[in-house]
């Protein structure tokens, strides 16, 4: 599939995935290991409020006579339930330990560190199917994603009750001008130059990993639990600059090989899909 239909209708949640954030921007890599940072596991639903605009009616001679739209005075947020406890993700999050007592461990709530929790990039994606009559993969799967360059997620303790479990992390993606990988919107790209949340569509499930060069390894294997789906769904970025297939790097499902190692501390950004 070169180009997906701009038509599907998806359903579910089936995947999160978060990456840490490092001080330059870039996903917090720090070897040639590929980091794909940590699943939320459990996910149940990803709710986002996208703000009507402001409706602006105009007046006069007794009646209404003309109707203006300006930008909403809020931004967008969004409400994510998830069905498991992660200690280990909400670590992440908010800098925050999980702490061994005896053989039991804790974790703290409505701690000192609220509103200063870190910022992550956060991908996620459900399934669709292509329902564009004319597309010539009408009724074929597909996966659509909505990802965060930049979003703080704040957990928050749920109830003990006779229900299932539910957990709540409040997601406040953040206002960004380039994508995780470092390459800015442009204007006559993007039509914009600034967003809070991404949308995608894609063939096979979405996948972002990030390395960190040393000046000397060449190749980077991609996570052995998630090869791509084929060699012609991997894109690569070095310091924010796509490079070029061939003249630049070569690629396997399972690896990308530079043809010249990428400097120290280099920020190397994958984004493929796989199966």
């Amino acid at each position: 599939m070169a180009t997906p239909s701009g038509v599907r209708s998806g359903v579910g949640f089936r995947h999160c995935q978060v990456l840490a954030i490092a001080a330059d921007g870039y996903p917090a890599s720090t070897t040639t290991v590929a980091y794909e940072g940590h699943t939320i596991s459990g996910v149940k639903a990803l709710t986002m409020n996208d703000p009507a605009p402001r409706q602006i009616v105009h007046q006069g001679d007794d009646s209404v006579f003309a109707l203006d739209v300006l930008p909403p005075t809020e931004p967008v947020t969004g409400e994510m339930r998830v069905g498991k406890v992660n200690d280990t993700v909400d670590a992440i999050l908010g800098d925050e330990n999980a702490v061994t007592v005896g053989e039991a461990t804790f974790f703290g709530i409505g701690t000192d560190k609220r509103g200063d929790e870190n910022q992550v990039v956060m991908l996620a994606y459900r399934q669709t199917l292509d329902t564009d009559p004319s597309s010539a993969y009408f009724g074929s799967r597909r996966w659509e994603s909505r990802l965060f360059p930049k979003a703080i997620l704040v957990s928050r303790d749920g109830s003990f009750d006779e229900n299932p479990e539910e957990r709540i992390y409040t997601v406040t993606p953040q206002f960004v001008t380039k994508y995780p990988w470092g390459v800015t919107f442009a204007a006559g790209t993007e039509g914009y130059t600034r967003a809070q949340v991404l949308r995608g569509m894609t063939e096979y499930k979405p996948k972002l990993v990030a390395f960190n060069g040393d000046g000397s390894a060449t190749t980077m294997a991609l996570p052995t639990t998630h090869p791509a789906a084929s060699t012609a769904k991997i894109a690569v970025w070095v310091d924010g600059t796509l490079k070029a297939l061939t003249t630049d790097y070569t690629v396997l499902t399972t690896a990308v090989t530079f043809v010249t190692a990428p400097t120290t501390d280099a920020n190397v950004v994958v984004f493929y899909e796989h199966e």
